[in-house]
């Protein structure tokens, strides 16, 4: 009935109209004009109704264009009526499915915008951008920066809110659809905000749903159930059915992820029925969504029946290949492989990516994936592939099919690099290295089987630190950089950050103002969206600079065993599965892969670790005993099964760092690796072996080689004790350095840090840290204020060797699977500094300040410094009491990264400097005596 009442309105409307513009001679009143646009615009809003009349959006098509003619032949001035009648008739072209003359009807009024700025409306340009970016919405990253300045162009008028807010609903679903979830969800928050102030329910329940949509994705089933309950109390406050379905069915996916599976069900199928009541396109979808209910309650064949709903009702490319991909994953779980393999198939050459090849063991290469609009799409039926290969292959053991896994899962590491450079968010990020971490591990098990540890080794390296090597790469990039190009990005940076901080206030304060939120929010997306622009334009015009940017030259195990040699080393990684672990082994000459059971690993990496942090409990001689016990076990499950030669190894931990050191080798007594072992840690050999920019002249005339900071003391405000003794301890350590710049009681504050950082070639601190592994952000104290893990930011310490962080726990902080731990030492790695002295628990500082001098004492000698670590290590063995010789006092200093002996010309250059001078001198009046001669 409320289409057959749209329809004879509507067609009233067309008689009237077309009578009066044939019964009128003469021109119209300009003002009777914008009536009729008016009314023709609210009596057929095309954008309200669930199905698209093909015979209403033509009639509308024809009197649009008659009014446009009129207007024009009348003389009346280009304004904003009739930029409207202009977004009037591109909208409904495109819903005629004629997107070229939509695009180009919609340009036309963007012109107008931009020429005629007396005659339009001030929310107008905000509206034109709106439309073009839902128009090129199949184009992501058009459509992605027209949307964004449709936001920029509507802020501050509060007329322009409906566009900015239907902006922001296409805006979070481009970035949801490439899985940049952080930055979806803060998008439909501020459309959600602006939107807020208008009476269009439609528009605020679909921002509902992508906010709740991005939030369950997120795991914040709560918050998500709450946004999605909301829209379908505002769908039913105009009996928005379409927006209903969308609704039910979130919350049903919801549920589902609460394990709520009777109300997941009938959500999903309350969804699934209004969607074929009202003829829902998207009506496929919703029986998908059933179907993946049946699916994970093991009831394959009620789930086929949905599924197959899908593939054959389906028109929407995306969407059928997500069917095929569910029939897919059906036939893997009932052991028909070749069946599952065939869909798979068929869903990689649905997807409009210009792939065709129909046979099971055809993949796309990078070119083409690499164009794909929803790579999650893809990536997820190129993993499902994989993994059914792989299952294929262990049923049958047969080799060809694990080299057909493996084919695949090279697909998917290359297809991850590309969703990771796409995403700006680093939550974002960090919820897909999160994510296809079992990608890594099902792919380390493809080249364990096939005894592959070349292959196996570079997935050991994909699935850890790819952000902090992403860090790197764009610190690299900006060496590529002309001076006033330098300045420019500087300049974009700090607005960003200094937006940030303002940001952070506002959310921080309570309650929070709107206006302030918004203001702040808005400023913070101009400056964002201003720095992105900048270093887009910087890839095009500056092929070096993309080139280091992106790189992702994989470092092979050839590069690894040549460093190894030229080291006299071995190294060590392992890999921690769901339920096995696995440990490589490599010296200059060969290479070992060990699988094994993962047990208790988890376990007793925790106990032995929770000891280390207490050394009042070491005291008691049960717990030392559990301690060696744990140590000696960490030891034959991590180190033993590759029978590595004594001297000095590499370790690339997978998490949290262990210390190796305490490892014993012998459950009942103390046998320390310290003793025969020179450890040092990497995030990756990658950036380990990295080409590194160094900006360091050997001859500086400004700057220090060493700059020493203790605050001795702190402010009131930072509730931190005392630390005596850090004075002497830096005085003494900066000795052995020609130039030291010393901060201590009030000049070591946080700006003075700052300040003289980048100029220094080593840099020791003798303070305060907290961290923890629950997500706290560590930082760190100076006397007057902290440095918290993220104010490191983008800079550059590409001048500074080696950073000494005497301070509690700096090595320590959130284990961010799949990308490693966050901490402050992980920050300074991230702004060039190739190695990094870290604490991994709360050291005592006596034994610090000691431990510390003699690592300086070696490595003024001239050793590498895990080697001066080590020494340092066995002479404190070696003279103090029993009591400080617990692993608590000695091994929370670990070094991280490069373990090159530190430069010495540097130091001999500047004594050498005014002889070589003299001497120039003494020649060149020698000469000039000759030549009078």
């Amino acid at each position: 009935m409320r289409y057959y009442l749209f329809h004879k309105c509507f067609i009233a409307w067309i008689a009237l109209f077309g009578l009066s513009y044939h019964a009128i001679a003469q021109c119209p009143a300009r003002t009777q004009l914008q009536t009729r646009l008016q009314r023709l615009s609210d009596a057929a809003d095309i954008t309200k109704t669930a199905k698209i009349d093909a015979a209403q959006v033509q009639a509308q098509v024809t009197v649009l264009q008659k009014w446009q003619r009129q207007w024009q032949q009348c003389g009346y001035p280009l304004d904003s009526t009739y930029i409207n009648g202009l977004l009037q008739l591109g909208l409904v072209h495109y819903y005629r499915g004629e997107l070229p003359e939509a695009t180009q009807t919609v340009r036309q009024a963007i012109r107008l915008c931009q020429t005629a700025r007396a005659e339009r409306s001030v929310d107008q340009p905000a509206k034109a951008y709106y439309r073009l970016g839902m128009l090129l919405v199949h184009q992501n990253q058009p459509a992605v920066e027209t949307l964004k300045q449709a936001v920029r162009l509507g802020q501050g008028i509060r007329s322009a809110d409906r566009w900015m807010g239907g902006a922001c609903l296409y805006l979070a679903n481009a970035y949801y659809s490439a899985g940049d979830y952080q930055q979806a969800l803060s998008i439909a928050k501020q459309g959600e905000q602006v939107a807020s102030h208008t009476t269009d329910w439609p528009l605020i329940a679909k921002l509902l749903l992508e906010k709740a949509e991005t939030l369950n994705v997120l795991e914040q089933y709560s918050s998500a159930r709450q946004a999605a309950e909301r829209a379908i109390a505002m769908s039913e406050r105009g009996d928005y059915q379409s927006i209903m379905a969308r609704a039910y069915r979130q919350v049903g996916i919801i549920a589902e992820n609460q394990e709520q599976f009777i109300d997941a069900l009938r959500y999903r199928q309350r969804a699934f029925e209004i969607a074929r009541t009202i003829n829902d396109p998207t009506a496929p979808d919703y029986a998908v969504s059933v179907g993946n209910l049946y699916y994970r309650l093991g009831q394959y064949d009620r789930a086929v029946v949905y599924f197959q709903y899908g593939v054959d009702n389906n028109t929407n490319s995306y969407a059928k290949a997500n069917s095929l991909d569910k029939l897919g994953e059906v036939y893997q779980k009932k052991k028909a492989y070749d069946r599952a393999l065939r869909y798979y198939q068929q869903g990689l050459t649905t997807i409009p990516i210009h792939f065709g090849n129909p046979a099971i063991t055809g993949l796309p290469n990078a070119q083409t994936i690499q164009l794909a609009d929803q790579k999650e799409y893809l990536l997820r039926i190129i993993q499902n592939k994989a993994d059914t290969w792989l299952d294929y292959a262990k049923a049958t053991t047969n080799q060809q099919r694990l080299h057909y896994a493996l084919e695949t899962y090279k697909v998917a590491d290359r297809m991850i690099d590309f969703m990771r450079w796409e995403h700006i968010g680093q939550q974002s990020k960090l919820f897909w290295r999160y994510k296809t971490r079992s990608i890594y591990e099902r792919a380390i098990e493809t080249s364990f089987l096939l005894k592959n540890t070349e292959q196996a080794f570079h997935f050991f390296e994909k699935s850890r630190a790819a952000m902090l090597g992403d860090k790197l790469n764009e610190l690299g990039a900006r060496q590529q950089l002309s001076p006033e190009q330098t300045e420019e990005e500087e300049r974009l940076r700090q607005n960003v950050s200094k937006r940030q901080m303002d940001f952070a206030a506002i959310i921080a304060s309570q309650p929070i103002n709107d206006a302030a939120y918004r203001k702040a929010q808005s400023a913070l997306n101009s400056e964002q969206d201003e720095l992105d622009q900048f270093r887009k334009k910087l890839e095009k015009s500056n092929p070096v600079y993309y080139q280091v940017k992106y790189d992702t030259a994989a470092t092979s195990l050839f590069d690894l065993r040549q460093h190894l040699k030229r080291q006299n080393a071995s190294f060590v990684s392992y890999f921690v599965g769901d339920s096995t672990l696995y440990v490589l082994g490599v010296t200059a000459d060969t290479s070992v892969l060990y699988r094994q059971p993962l047990r208790s690993y988890g376990q007793n990496v925790n106990a032995f670790m929770n000891l280390l942090w207490m050394p009042e409990a070491m005291n008691r001689r049960a717990n030392y005993q559990q301690f060696l016990a744990l140590g000696s076990s960490l030891y034959r499950q991590l180190l033993a099964p590759v029978n590595l030669p004594t001297g000095r190894i590499i370790v690339s931990p997978d998490g949290s760092f262990v210390p190796f050191e305490t490892l014993s080798r012998n459950a009942g007594a103390p046998d320390y690796l310290v003793k025969d072992y020179a450890f040092s840690y990497v995030y990756s050999v990658r950036l380990l072996l990295k080409k590194r920019v160094d900006n360091r002249s050997e001859i500086r005339v400004r700057g220090h080689d060493f700059l020493g900071i203790a605050p001795v003391n702190f402010a009131a405000t930072l509730k931190q004790v005392a630390l005596p003794g850090s004075e002497e301890a830096l005085e003494r350590t900066a000795n052995g350095f020609h130039s030291p710049t010393l901060l201590t009681h009030d000049n070591a504050t946080r700006r003075a840090f700052l300040k003289e950082a980048t100029d220094a070639s080593v840099i020791q601190l003798f303070t305060h840290a907290t961290a923890d592994s629950s997500g706290q952000e560590p930082q760190l104290y100076f006397a007057d204020s902290t440095l918290m893990l993220s104010d490191l930011g983008d800079g550059d310490l590409s001048n500074t060797r080696l950073v000494v962080l005497a301070a509690c726990k700096t090595g320590v902080g959130a284990n961010q699977r799949g990308e490693g731990v966050f901490s402050l030492a992980r920050g300074f790695a991230a702004l060039g500094v190739p190695s990094v002295l870290t604490t991994l628990w709360s050291v005592q500082n006596e034994a610090t300040y000691k431990l510390t001098e003699l690592f300086y004492k070696y490595i003024h000698q001239g050793l590498p410094k895990d080697i001066a670590l080590q020494r340092a290590k066995q002479e404190w063995l070696s003279e103090v009491d029993q009591t400080n010789q617990l692993p608590n006092f000695w091994a929370g200093l670990i070094i991280v990264g490069d373990t090159e002996p530190l430069p010495r010309s540097n130091y001999s250059l500047w004594m050498v400097l005014p002889l070589l001078a003299l001497a120039g001198s003494g020649v060149w009046f020698w000469r000039k005596r000759k030549s009078k001669g």
